[in-house]
């Protein structure tokens, strides 16, 4: 079974502002395969954190960052994300993707960039099958909160 996971999305929101709002993609994570399985059990998670995003935001306004992808999942497979909250706001943990925009962190407030770690995990069932490669973009966004 394999499974790319490509494409982060780069959103730039607001402006004219001397610390204007702002979500930033640190490029696209590698290939994400689940091959392996313990005899009896179900195949092995695939865990991938090699990008980050920098994300600030105008104090007067509190923003959230939205996750979701291009195309669901088969059935059986499943694609998390889980992006590590800057300083005073709240991480949503591990959220489940798919087409629809999920919240991944809230209460975002710091004014000064920070860059923090998104980490994704590629999960199957063994009915999931054989499965042919292919692609799902992840798509960020910055909007207000709540």
């Amino acid at each position: 079974m394999k499974l790319l996971l490509a494409g982060s999305a780069l959103l730039f929101v607001g402006g004219g502002f001397a610390h204007a709002q702002v979500l930033l993609v640190s490029g696209n994570p590698t290939t994400m395969t689940v091959t392996g399985a313990v005899a009896g059990s179900q195949p092995l998670t695939v865990t991938e954190n090699s990008t980050t995003y920098t994300v600030s935001a105008l104090a007067i306004q509190a923003k959230k960052i939205t996750a979701q992808i291009n195309t669901n999942m088969p059935a059986g497979v499943t694609l998390t994300a889980l992006l590590v909250a800057p300083s005073g706001a709240t991480s949503a943990g591990r959220v489940a993707l798919d087409n629809i925009a999920r919240d991944v962190v809230t209460n975002i407030t710091n004014t000064l960039p920070q860059a923090r770690i998104v980490e994704y995990q590629l999960t199957a069932t063994v009915s999931a099958g054989v499965i042919p490669v292919s692609t799902r973009t992840v798509t960020l966004t910055l909007v207000n909160y709540p």
